[in-house]
């Protein structure tokens, strides 16, 4: 059993969605419509997404977040440490290429809708700013977003994965990525990492999770 039928076969939970409404209203005449869905294949989400012209694309991106690229520590010969910034940057870098090969659509594609769930809290900050930057060139001017962002210390909204079952309405199961380590920050935060994406709404949840919708900037 792959992870896509594990995940159909788990019970799921029905949650609301404020904001997903709006997004599919202002999507509603695109057709054929690109939609990148950052995790995995869950059934309810192609079985929505099947009742129109709709190209769905999956990246799974949880498996590339389990072990975080290791970068050697840069010294000088005299064995002092090299400047932090070196080291960061180099870290980026790392972070760029792995998910260059996570991202490697054709050159020609653009997204209309970005499906990002709760992965920005599973990034620390290189590695959010790294994966938008890379993704930032197939988004188009009118790309929409939705995600799920971690303001405070939960255990219990970790390890989760996501789908849409209906226009109002996600489903959610226990996940099976492995432990990923969270990273909660303030929404203002998160903004400033999402190249070429601003938050246009907001909405607290009952589970402590900020869900937002995105918008092109």
């Amino acid at each position: 059993m792959n992870l896509a039928e594990q995940l159909t076969v788990t019970g799921a939970e029905t949650l609301p969605s404020r904001l997903m409404p709006d997004i599919q209203h202002r999507l509603a005449d695109v057709s054929p419509l690109m939609v990148l869905d950052i995790g995995f294949g869950v059934q309810e989400t192609v079985a929505y997404f099947g009742n129109r012209r709709c190209k769905l694309h999956f990246c799974g991106l949880p498996d590339a977040l389990l072990s975080p690229p290791v970068i050697p520590v840069p010294t000088q010969k005299t064995g002092k440490l090299v400047d932090e910034s070196v080291r960061q940057e180099n870290l980026l870098n790392a972070w760029r290429e792995r998910f260059r090969n996570v991202l490697n659509f054709p050159e020609a594609t653009r997204f209309d809708l970005c499906l990002f769930w709760d992965a920005f809290n599973y990034m620390d900050d290189l590695a959010l700013k790294a994966f938008f930057e890379v993704l930032h060139p197939f988004i188009h001017k009118q790309t929409l977003g939705h995600g799920l962002i971690q303001l405070k210390e939960d255990r219990q909204v970790s390890n989760r994965e996501y789908g849409i079952q209906a226009q109002d309405e996600l489903v959610m199961r226990t996940g099976y990525h492995g432990t990923l380590g969270s990273h909660p920050r303030p929404q203002a935060r998160v903004a400033s990492l999402l190249k070429g994406f601003a938050v246009s709404h907001g909405v607290l949840r009952r589970d402590g999770l900020l869900e937002v919708s995105l918008k092109t900037e």
